[in-house]
């Protein structure tokens, strides 16, 4: 259990920053690497992230959390603390940097302050706050103290290689993928960019592609996600055009879908196919938007490796679906499909939820 205050600095809570903080040492016989994993959001203490994933490795770990709202700004002082205790624990003779969404964050700005390991970041942010964000659920744009991490990336002069890897299903991983792939970079900075949403981590995980990857950190990424025909093909313009649509769509102002429809490849990229529909509805066009959807669907289902991508992502494109239909008078349609993604997700309440509306307005 986490002890509020304490002054172990491997074990306890930096009472100014929030941050807390449990060392695991490397069992006996184990490996010389320190891995310094960052929670995600919505992890309830005593919990880290990502905690029971590094039980089965041989690595000592580092856990570290704070509050969402901080986004691990402000816990710099605290973070630098338990490495450096944790180091002069292990002496290990490599450190890695490890998150993903609000941990890439913490993790990628920590291995670019300290420069003293490699990195592994999947889906960081890199304007906090703004609508549409997974940082904006918790704190709000333009907040002082935030680094320009772009900018740290295209002059870091780190000795070791940082991996940031993006979700280019989300319109928020394509807006960072799309900024960095327009600017020169320095070598040791690579770029990863994956037919998956930003929850591209536990998409990986279920691949085993993350348990292969952490073993012992020998394995190269990419290599491993283009043999799951994972690597995405698209290049920054279109990243840059699916990141534009959907903040407008997130500020209330969705564009307009036939421009739309010539700036994205649905027929490739299931996200672009939800962002679509969803300006469609947007415009009154619902059985439109139900024929974009059913194209999305059946492209998750059927492409290489997509069908792997986490549930809670899975579910949008029926409950968008059973709306559209709703909404463009097919009941009949809306109650099918309503009862057939009850099948597929029987434990979803939203979906639930909408299969009764469906059957009160079928009666």
């Amino acid at each position: 259990m986490v002890t509020t205050g304490t002054h172990d600095p491997l074990d306890g809570l930096d009472p100014q920053s929030g941050l807390r903080r449990r060392f695991r040492a490397a069992p006996s016989g184990g490996s010389d690497t320190l891995v310094v994993v960052q929670s995600q959001a919505r992890v309830v203490p005593p919990r880290f992230g990502l905690e029971r994933l590094f039980a089965t490795t041989r690595h000592a770990c580092l856990f570290l959390d704070c509050p969402d709202s901080a986004w691990y700004l402000g816990c710099e002082a605290a973070t630098d603390a338990a490495i450096d205790a944790a180091l002069a624990v292990a002496a290990p003779s490599r450190i890695i940097h490890y998150g993903a969404s609000k941990g890439a964050y913490g993790a990628l700005a920590t291995a670019l302050r300290r420069r003293d390991g490699a990195a592994y970041a999947f889906g960081p942010e890199f304007e906090l706050g703004l609508p549409g964000t997974h940082s904006g659920l918790y704190r709000a744009p333009g907040q002082p103290g935030e680094p320009d991490l772009v900018r740290a990336l295209a002059e870091t002069r780190t000795p070791h290689p940082l991996t940031l890897v993006f979700g280019l299903h989300d319109p928020v991983d394509a807006a960072g993928f799309a900024r960095l792939a327009r600017i020169p970079r320095p070598p040791a900075v690579r770029l990863l960019a994956l037919r998956s949403p930003h929850a591209s981590h536990d998409h990986l995980y279920t691949l085993n592609i993350v348990r292969k990857l952490i073993a012992r950190f020998d394995r190269d990424l990419a290599g491993l996600c283009d043999e799951r025909g994972l690597i995405s093909p698209e290049g920054a313009g279109t990243a840059d055009a699916f990141a534009t649509a959907g903040h407008r769509l997130a500020t209330g102002d969705p564009p307009d879908p036939d421009a739309l429809a010539r700036d994205l490849v649905p027929a490739l990229n299931p996200g672009h196919g939800l962002l679509l529909a969803e300006c469609l509805l947007a415009a009154g066009r619902a059985a439109e938007a139900a024929g974009v959807l059913r194209e999305a669907i059946t492209l998750t289902e059927s492409a290489k490796g997509l069908a792997a991508q986490p549930k809670r992502w899975r579910k949008q494109f029926w409950r968008e679906l059973i709306l559209a239909l709703a909404r463009a008078g097919d009941a009949s349609g809306a109650g099918e499909t309503a009862r057939e993604a009850l099948a597929r997700f029987p434990n979803d309440a939203d979906i639930a939820t909408l299969a009764d509306r469906v059957a009160g307005r079928d009666a």
